[in-house]
């Protein structure tokens, strides 16, 4: 085992205030503060294009053009709902690019370029381990590139993110009891790498892992203790990603299963004061798994549900667009006459229609993890006892684990 070190820290996590297993904090990296719980909106930074299209992405487009105020989309100030993003190393090639291109994007950070320079949220780049597992790399229109856990990194680092994580195996639902020993395996090596790699890295180091229960995420993290030998971890990473959960997303008694499992071998292992961030998750689990002690997400729910045409009126319920009243809604989108044409299909482009409606969710988003948020700081479990009653309690389909959240992790009803 080579020898790490701790090297000077760059991210801080500070719980301000609990309400049963759910807290609220500040996230700080590099002097840039996010309140917590919080939201990530899933972003392709290059989505295939050049300046001059803002690095193109169809709907990623018309997000981006939120996110910078551009006067495409009438100006704005929607930099607020993007304090904190992600994106991931294995999105680079989704449009098919080729290889001078694929240079390009990862010639300079996403900051530095001309084009995001007024953008000053935290970016979270993702490794992209779902991805390379089926792929083993990114393949462009006339190059293919192996992943392994160096290159993922140089590449994290050459977009600027803020926060990293190192190259993970995740499990998935029909893997035998030995194909998810292998890939913890190779996860704790690569996590070992990472470790080495990121010492003097000025960003927050996150350490994923992955299982659905106690038994299999206590066993996976045994994997990454025993590659690290008495190193004490929380020494070395700034948060935990816990991952493999996007195939379970419509069942949230596993969800929850999971995050709990996950916080209690946290506090059992000392590593219970860094923040855990729930990778792929969004939309009507957020209120569950924020009782349950997470406290940041990441997902594309937003941007999905819009390219189908879905409008969020809460987490949990979204209407057909065609069926939408904008006056019911006072957001800036639906605030704007001339966005509020284009979500009516008045405009040339499809990315124009469904760009509105995604940032429209996307603020649905913000709006009820902050309302979660300002509970939690008020006194005592009742306050978010409360939303869960009037939000997703309210649901048939979740009123039985919504229930389970508040008796296991909210003290009970009384």
């Amino acid at each position: 085992m080579p020898q790490l070190k701790q090297t000077e820290q760059t991210a801080s996590f500070q719980v301000t205030a609990t309400a049963g297993d759910a807290r609220a904090g500040t996230l700080t990296i590099n002097g840039q503060s996010l309140d917590t719980p919080t939201f990530f909106p899933v972003l392709s930074f290059y989505g295939g294009g050049t300046k001059s299209s803002v690095f193109g992405g169809g709907v990623h487009r018309t997000i981006k053009e939120f996110m910078l105020g551009k006067e495409e989309i009438g100006g704005g100030t929607y930099d607020k709902y993007f304090r904190g993003t992600m994106t991931s190393v294995a999105s680079l090639t989704d449009y098919g690019i080729n290889q001078e291109r694929f240079n390009d994007y990862t010639s300079d950070r996403i900051k530095d370029r001309e084009t995001f320079s007024d953008y000053n949220g935290l970016i979270f780049v993702d490794s992209g381990g779902y991805k390379f597992l089926h792929n083993n790399g990114l393949d462009g229109s006339d190059f293919e590139i192996e992943i392994d856990q160096r290159e993922a990194f140089r590449i994290q680092k050459q977009l600027g993110g803020d926060i990293i994580v190192n190259l993970d195996r995740p499990i998935a639902p029909n893997d035998t009891f030995d194909e998810r020993q292998q890939k913890a395996e190779r996860t704790a090596e690569n996590a070992v790498e990472f470790a080495r790699l990121t010492q003097t890295y000025p960003g927050a180091r996150y350490l994923t892992v992955h299982g659905y229960n106690y038994s299999m995420l206590d066993r996976f993290f045994d994997h990454i203790q025993s590659q690290f030998g008495n190193i004490d971890i929380s020494t070395l990473f700034d948060g935990i990603a816990l991952g493999s959960l996007v195939p379970k997303k419509d069942d949230k008694a596993a969800l929850i299963t999971a995050v709990m499992d996950c916080v209690e071998i946290m506090e059992e292992r000392g590593l219970a004061d860094l923040p855990l961030h729930v990778l792929g998750i969004g939309s009507g689990s957020i209120p569950l798994l924020v009782a349950a002690g997470a406290d940041t997400f990441d997902s594309t729910t937003y941007i999905q549900n819009a390219i189908n045409q879905k409008y969020a009126v809460s987490l949990t319920k979204h209407i057909p667009l065609d069926a939408v009243d904008f006056n019911q809604c006072d957001c800036a989108v639906c605030s704007d006459p001339k966005l509020v044409n284009w979500m009516q299909g008045n405009t040339e482009y499809q990315k124009d229609v469904l760009g509105p409606v995604a940032m429209h969710n996307l603020i649905i988003h913000r709006q009820e993890v902050r309302e979660l948020r300002q509970r939690i700081k008020q006194h005592g479990t009742d306050p978010v006892i409360d939303y869960l009653d009037e939000t997703v309690g309210r649901n048939d389909s979740i009123r039985k684990q919504t229930h389970r959240v508040v008796n296991e992790a909210l003290g009970g009803y009384f």
